[in-house]
């Protein structure tokens, strides 16, 4: 049973990087190759409102991201069905990632459309960290979901 959810959450995961690798090479393509979309001022109130919307999901997406799962996992770990757990443990998983992970599309689809506005690909760098702390493996599920506080090992 753990190893299904780790294969669901890895396919989850690796679906990120293989949609932000598509993204980029849309995005190269309609705006700097064949230039079918044009890009925005990011000095415009458009691209200003964009920035601050890119800007503003990283930061919340990834720390919140991080810390509601940890929270969650207290109240999960606590209950003693293990397949229970597990359901659980899989989608707040799957929500997780989904929430980091939505950040790093969203910051390239920003830097190609902002005419290569350089903040933005860090925005998309800081939400791929966010996500490589969300790679499942059954020793980290094994950590989130054990009753023992003591984790340093």
């Amino acid at each position: 049973m753990e190893k299904n959810v780790n294969t669901i959450l890895n396919v989850c995961y690796y679906t990120f990087y293989v949609l932000a690798v598509a993204v980029a090479l849309l995005f190269w393509y309609l705006i700097v190759h064949s230039q079918q979309l044009a890009a925005i001022d990011p000095q415009t109130t458009a691209g200003q409102v964009f920035q601050y919307v890119v800007i503003s999901y990283t930061i919340l997406s990834v720390a919140g991201g991080l810390y509601l799962f940890k929270r969650r996992m207290d109240k999960v770990r606590l209950l003693e069905d293990k397949a229970l757990q597990l359901a659980e443990y899989r989608t707040w998983g799957i929500v997780r990632i989904c929430l980091i992970g939505a950040g790093v599309p969203l910051g390239i689809i920003a830097f190609y459309w902002l005419g290569g506005y350089n903040s933005m690909i860090w925005c998309a760098a800081v939400s791929t960290i966010g996500l490589y702390f969300c790679k499942p493996t059954l020793r980290k599920m094994e950590l989130e979901l054990s009753n023992t506080e003591n984790t340093n090992q």
